[in-house]
């Protein structure tokens, strides 16, 4: 159909021009057969504007279809809780960062953040409060990051940080700043506000390690860093 619609615009671009001054002439005037070849002419033009039409619509749907997949795309890695990236779009990312580390020799770091105690915040203050506090939560940890990283929901209480081109040295800066920041914020969801810590396990990327090895080896580090108490943060072992 696509073809059949180029052509059939090429035909008009070549032949309108000549029908045109046919029309305009005056030696075909007297020929009987004139007025019906001025009615094909005319229904011709109408149709070939149609065309057109219909072939700015096309462009004009093709347009708002690519914008729709664009913002499905988006919808589909945040979270819609906190607005942050979802588990899919990390774990994407954080594909990507490992390859590029791989071609360049560079590396990157893992943070895995816990809510300490979570659930006697939904079972003090209930779950809408505790929804609350989090999104609170991802507002301040949004605050401690640089544009270039990443911070994602992974699931429940727990957010992974991705920071790109950072050793371990620079992560651990990191996640001292932010398990202060979560201590010292007054959490306003009710009266009198509620106060919260975390912990955080670190990893940074190993040579040979898959994107799964990184996430499971921050993940050991965050146990370790729960069993040391609260408000704590633990390195995984290189």
């Amino acid at each position: 159909m696509k073809r059949e619609n180029s052509n059939f615009k090429k035909t008009g671009q070549i032949h309108e021009s000549y029908f045109e001054h046919m029309l305009e002439g005056m030696r075909f005037k007297g020929n009987p057969m004139f007025t019906e070849y001025e009615l094909l002419f005319n229904e011709f033009f109408a149709l070939k504007q149609h065309v057109d039409e219909l072939d700015r619509d096309k462009q004009s749907l093709q347009t708002q279809l690519a914008e729709m997949n664009r913002s499905l795309d988006l919808a589909s890695r945040i979270d819609p809780m906190t607005g942050l990236a979802n588990r899919r779009d990390i774990v994407e990312k954080i594909e990507r960062e490992l390859n590029r580390s791989k071609r360049h020799k560079r590396t990157f770091s893992l943070m895995l953040l816990d809510m300490d105690n979570f659930k006697l915040v939904n079972d003090t203050h209930g779950y809408n409060s505790g929804d609350d506090v989090l999104v609170e939560v991802a507002r301040v940890l949004r605050s401690c990051t640089r544009n270039e990283d990443i911070c994602a929901r992974w699931g429940g209480e727990d957010f992974l940080f991705l920071l790109t081109e950072t050793a371990i040295e620079g992560a651990l800066i990191l996640a001292r700043k932010v398990l202060e920041s979560i201590s010292m914020t007054e959490f306003k969801v009710n009266h009198p506000g509620i106060r919260v810590t975390a912990c955080i396990g670190l990893c940074e990327y190993q040579k040979g390690q898959s994107v799964y090895d990184c996430i499971a080896a921050a993940d050991q580090a965050l146990r370790q860093a729960k069993r040391d108490g609260k408000g704590c943060f633990s390195v995984a072992d290189s």
